[in-house]
């Protein structure tokens, strides 16, 4: 497995890196913690935010989910973020006491947002154990998998829901350059890089052009004296000129 990655995921640990060194590196997208539970805020997401897009990295956000009260966690990201429409959103549903009723729930919340937003859910052992080989059709239909599995060889991940995972997060003791002091998590993408670029950007339609207005005949009978002049403009244009 390259240790060479498209996307990477960060939180405050990672401190504030050159974003300018990360892109030059090759990285291209970057996902970064922004809130847990119902109060505590990334102090790092803001700024580290603005530097990587300036830098040209594509970006988007996740939230820890704690046991208990998800609708209430999911109103605190999204007051922190603000998503834009089509924003994609990701769940990282890692935390022993966590339930598939938490899970659900949250991904609810983020659905009934009016905004549209795209739903991921980042996991690894604890959603597989806990969906085991069983079709949930809320998470099928609505959401997309971020497979945390830290390996060398095929990873495996909870098929009877999720057909294929979209990214991997193959690794957590990488190395980027500008980022030091600390460790990072690595992740592949299920595609190539232009197909990343448009899974972590805002999914939202082009809007559609108004149709043009039908053309209406109008019909005018002129009648005017013999050997007069005449010249007939329409909306300040002169189509017709006739001398005496």
């Amino acid at each position: 497995m390259s240790d060479l990655p498209k996307c990477i995921d960060i939180s405050h640990w990672q401190g504030s890196p050159d974003f300018g060194k990360v892109k030059a590196a090759g990285v291209i997208a970057m996902i970064h913690k922004a809130t847990e539970g119902t109060g505590y805020v990334d102090p790092n997401r803001a700024k580290n935010f603005v530097n990587a897009t300036t830098a040209g990295l594509k970006c988007c956000t996740y939230h820890w989910l704690k046991p208990g009260n998800a609708k209430a966690q999911i109103a605190h990201y999204l007051a922190t973020i603000d998503p834009v429409p089509g924003e994609r959103m990701v769940i990282d549903y890692e935390q022993d006491g966590c339930t598939l009723a938490d899970l659900k729930e949250a991904v609810q919340a983020l659905l009934d947002d009016p905004r549209g937003l795209q739903v991921t859910i980042y996991s690894g052992n604890l959603l597989k154990e806990q969906l085991g080989s069983t079709h949930d059709a809320l998470l099928a239909d609505h959401t997309d998998l971020w497979l945390a599995q830290y390996t060398t060889g095929t990873p495996t991940w909870p098929t009877g829901t999720y057909p294929h995972w979209t990214l991997w997060q193959y690794s957590e003791s990488g190395s980027v350059d500008g980022i030091t002091g600390s460790k990072v998590d690595l992740d592949r993408f299920n595609g190539p890089d232009d197909a990343l670029l448009q899974w972590i950007s805002p999914n939202v339609a082009a809007p559609k052009p108004a149709p043009a207005a039908a053309a209406v005949p109008v019909s005018i009978a002129l009648t005017i004296p013999d050997h007069a002049a005449l010249t007939i403009a329409v909306n300040g244009k002169t189509i017709f000129t006739q001398e005496n």
